[in-house]
């Protein structure tokens, strides 16, 4: 596996402040749906977004300043995440939305973006330093939202974003983000607005014990397995070697299948060759069950291309010529799936720093 030396670097950290709506809103307690509700959920997820320095720019806008004010003028038409997120005695989860203010702090980092990569391959404890966690507020809450804006010599900058996964899942958060854009960039109003209407994904939980398709004494076992040492590894996926595959399948098909029209989309074949590398890396007994679980989008249309709960989980591609495929598994495992990936399926391995 590829395991680049990182350039040391050093980031100077300013004091933590509070970002308020831009306009007064009005206080309220706000309940979640049923979903959001789930202990599962209950995370803050945490990405980040590179930009690099812009050759054309020529006001030389403080990044830091403008993302504040932007973030001020989005908290207006998204003020719950400026609250409060509390688990209540009753167990349910509420916001208090009061105007609290996000938590913003802002970097500034001794080097080049380049230097790192523009954090491509990055590994989890150098990623870290560009998110950071907000302490809890005692029997008060939490903040369901995080912002850290460092900026790099070079006039580059990373904004790193913590957001609670019982209030945004993956769609809400790109919508969210896509208005803190829209508002960085002059526009006087979000293009998509938000609404919470949370009253309408309130059901009664079945009681009922969850029946799964496989038996639990039939799942394939692994000699890796199980194990608290995972490594993740990230391979980029060309548009030609989708194709390639798509006609690889078709063609192991056509003897088993008498639907002439039969076609594969890029999920499913994706789908289908990175769970046989994974099998074959993780050795699994050949007659032995797996599960392969997909999150399906599903819903009132009106509420999914509006609201930004924990209502449909989203799957993209960050890539305009293919897509990026990352990989958890023990390190044993990963030599052997790296292998088979990037021979057989003509994967691109990112290399880590």
């Amino acid at each position: 596996m590829a395991n680049h030396h990182i350039t040391p670097f050093f980031l100077e950290k300013k004091d933590v402040v509070l970002i308020k709506p831009s306009k007064p809103t009005s206080p309220c307690v706000l309940s979640l749906s049923t979903i959001d509700n789930d202990h599962n959920l209950e995370l803050i997820t945490q990405t980040i977004y590179v930009y690099q320095a812009s050759v054309n720019s020529t006001n030389g806008s403080d990044p830091a300043c403008v993302i504040e004010e932007a973030l001020s003028k989005v908290l207006v038409y998204y003020y719950p995440l400026a609250g409060k997120l509390k688990r209540n005695s009753d167990g349910k989860l509420r916001i208090n939305s009061n105007e609290d203010g996000v938590p913003f702090l802002e970097a500034t980092a001794n080097c080049e973006l380049s230097s790192l990569r523009s954090l491509d391959g990055i590994d989890v404890e150098t990623a870290e330093q560009f998110v950071f966690d907000w302490p809890c507020d005692g029997d008060g809450g939490y903040h369901p939202l995080v912002l850290q804006l460092t900026k790099f010599s070079c006039g580059g900058f990373t904004i790193g974003m913590g957001l609670s996964h019982s209030v945004c899942d993956g769609f809400g958060a790109a919508l969210f983000f896509r208005a803190i854009a829209e508002l960085a960039s002059g526009k006087s109003e979000p293009s998509v607005k938000p609404v919470w209407e949370r009253e309408r994904q309130v059901v009664k939980p079945s009681q009922d014990p969850i029946q799964f398709v496989v038996v639990k004494a039939s799942l394939a076992a692994s000699p890796y397995l199980p194990t608290n040492e995972l490594f993740r590894e990230c391979f980029n996926v060309s548009c030609e070697s989708i194709r390639k595959l798509k006609m690889v399948l078709m063609k192991e098909s056509e003897n088993e299948v008498l639907n002439e029209n039969l076609s594969f989309t890029t999920l499913e074949v994706l789908g289908a060759y990175v769970w046989r590398s994974r099998a074959m890396a993780l050795k699994l007994n050949p007659d032995g069950k797996t599960h392969f679980c997909l999150a399906l989008a599903r819903g009132d249309k009106k509420l999914i291309e509006t609201t930004f709960a924990c209502w449909v989980l989203w799957l993209d591609s960050s890539m305009r010529d293919g897509v990026r495929i990352c990989v958890s598994l023990p390190r044993a495992a990963m030599a052997k799936i790296e292998k088979w990936m990037l021979l057989r399926l003509e994967m691109k391995m990112i290399p880590r720093i």
